[in-house]
This record gives C-alpha cells, sequence and structure tokens, in this order.
C-alpha cells in the first residue's frame, strides 16, 4: 500500500502538532478516517510511525524516514502544481527564501525583492530569518527553495551554491572606547574585552568560539541577544563590544554613537553564499528569484 497525497499531509501535520485530533482538523477529515489512515499504513508495512500517548503522538523511528520522503514528495508535488499553474495563468507562483539576519539588513537583498516584485508581480516571495545552519538544511530538504548562508562550511554536493556578496567583521565598541583601542583588532585582544554575544548558534557565534579554541580560550559573553537591534543598544550602553559584519554596522553606527574596529584575522572577511537545489528541480517561480539575485536576469540592483 503506497501512501496517499491526503495520508501524508495527515501525518506531517501530526508530528507538526502532536495530535492526530489537530491533523484532523487541518486537514478537514474526521479523527476516525484520520487514525485509520494512519493504522492501515503501519499495518501495510509493518512498522509503527507514531508513538502514542496521552500527551499526544510523537513520530518513532520509521516514522522519522517517513516523513523526510513525506516532505520530500510534497514538495515535488508543489513544485508540479506550481510550475503547471505557472504555465495556464502565467508567472505566477510562490518562492520561499531563507536568509541571515546579517544578509538581510547589511546587504541589498530588500532592494532585490523589490526589484523582483517589480518585474514579477504574480510571484509571492516568503523570507524567512533562520541562520546559516537552517537555510542549508531547510533547501536540502525541500522546506525552501533558496538561502542565503554566511558559513564557510562545505556545502553538500547535491546543493548548488554560488558566491553572491562579501562583508567584513568589525568590533563594534561605543565611540567613547575608541582612543584606548588600537586601529585594527586582534581577536586575541578582544577576548579579553567584555563581550556581548549576537545569535547563539549562529554562523558568527561558531565561528567567533572555533576561533577561540585555536587559542585555547573560552568566549565569557556578559550577555547574549537574538538580534543586531538588541546587541547594538548594549554596547551604546557601555556594557561591552559585540563583532558583526560591516553592513550591519553601517545601519546602526551613526546615530547610537557606535565605531567599528576591523578584526584583525584572515577569517573576518567572510563571503555570502546563495545556496538552491540544483535548477531543473526548482519551480519556475523560484529560477525566476535565483536570476534576479544573482544578476543572471535583469535589474540588477
Amino acid at each position: 500500500m503506497a501512501p496517499d497525497w491526503i495520508t501524508l499531509r495527515i501525518f506531517l501535520a501530526a508530528l507538526d502538532l502532536g495530535s492526530l485530533t489537530g491533523a484532523a482538523t487541518r486537514c478537514g477529515i474526521a479523527v476516525s478516517a484520520a487514525a485509520r489512515r494512519i493504522q492501515d499504513l503501519e499495518a501495510a508495512h509493518g512498522v509503527q510511525l507514531l508513538a502514542r500517548s496521552a500527551r499526544g503522538v510523537r513520530p518513532t523511528a520509521a516514522g522519522e524516514v517517513l516523513a523526510a520522503h513525506a516532505r520530500a514528495l510534497l514538495a515535488m508535488e508543489q513544485r508540479l502544481g506550481d510550475d503547471l499553474r505557472a504555465m495556464a495563468a502565467g508567472e505566477i507562483g510562490r518562492v520561499r527564501l531563507d536568509a541571515t539576519a546579517s544578509v538581510i539588513v547589511g546587504h541589498p537583498l530588500p532592494e532585490h525583492l523589490a526589484a523582483f516584485r517589480r518585474r514579477y508581480p504574480g510571484i509571492a516571495v516568503e523570507l524567512a530569518e533562520v541562520t546559516s545552519a537552517a537555510a542549508l538544511r531547510n533547501v536540502g530538504e525541500g522546506r525552501a527553495d533558496l538561502g542565503f548562508i554566511t558559513t564557510d562550511k562545505v556545502v553538500p554536493p547535491e546543493i548548488e551554491v554560488r558566491p553572491w556578496r562579501e562583508d567584513r567583521l568589525l568590533a563594534v565598541a561605543p565611540a567613547a572606547w575608541r582612543p584606548r583601542l588600537p586601529e585594527r583588532l586582534p581577536f586575541a585582544a578582544l577576548i579579553d574585552e567584555p563581550l556581548v554575544g549576537l545569535v547563539a548558534g549562529g554562523a558568527l557565534a561558531v565561528l567567533l568560539e572555533e576561533a577561540a579554541e585555536r587559542l585555547g580560550r573560552a568566549l565569557r559573553y556578559s550577555f547574549v541577544t537574538a538580534s543586531p537591534d538588541a546587541a547594538v543598544r548594549l554596547v551604546a550602553a557601555g556594557h561591552g563590544i559585540t563583532v558583526m559584519p560591516d553592513g550591519v554596522m553601517r545601519v546602526y553606527g551613526d546615530h547610537l554613537g557606535l565605531v567599528g574596529i576591523p578584526l584583525d584575522e584572515p577569517w573576518a572577511r567572510r563571503t555570502v553564499r546563495l545556496v538552491s537545489r540544483p535548477g531543473p528541480e526548482l519551480p519556475a517561480a523560484a529560477r525566476r528569484l535565483l536570476g534576479v539575485l544573482s544578476g543572471s536576469e535583469g535589474e540588477a540592483v
């Protein structure tokens, strides 16, 4: 028994919500019918897909395998529908784009998206702010069509990658601290300063942690924030120094009285990369956005 689209949607909804009742409501089907579909699928393949308890449901090991394939199959079905509708109605569709906060704030991504909207008003772009690791994972699993990453980690061979922009990491401090700091700041000296961390688990945090480990040191943060806005406000109040790309610094520096000091390290120059699934696997709308973002299709910003 091969699972059908409805059963796959019910199964994934149950995982998302932790409840068959919630999955049935989301999918517009009776709870008993939803449960029977999952039970029939389990019986047909001789495996338990959901572990059931008073607190709801969670996937078994076999359920995790089914979930991965189900997401890929439903993503393929979505791409097929998008392409057929675009052919019938002309240049319409939906694209999921993942990007880090530093790419959204510090690079001309908003301007590129505005240019894309002018050219293709029928294509909706869903922009999600995520970490580099999440963007890479989402593209690989079909949750996102395109993604921007700032990590220099190796990209799996099944994902296409293009260099997009470069940025430089700065130590951002209150302007009043400038006289006691050098023109260029070695990372070893930065570690001795009070630090304000930015986005724990993000590519920048991992980069700094790895640099500290190479020196046999550990980073000690006064604060760890989830957004550039919070980090620069803490720095402006004198709580310490943070590290951020030069493009992000330009947004905040002048009106908060901050100064950016280049980090004197080779790894402080980063390449922002645009990742996607292979072109033939992308829906038409995503291929259009890829062309505008990469500059291969008109109206570059």
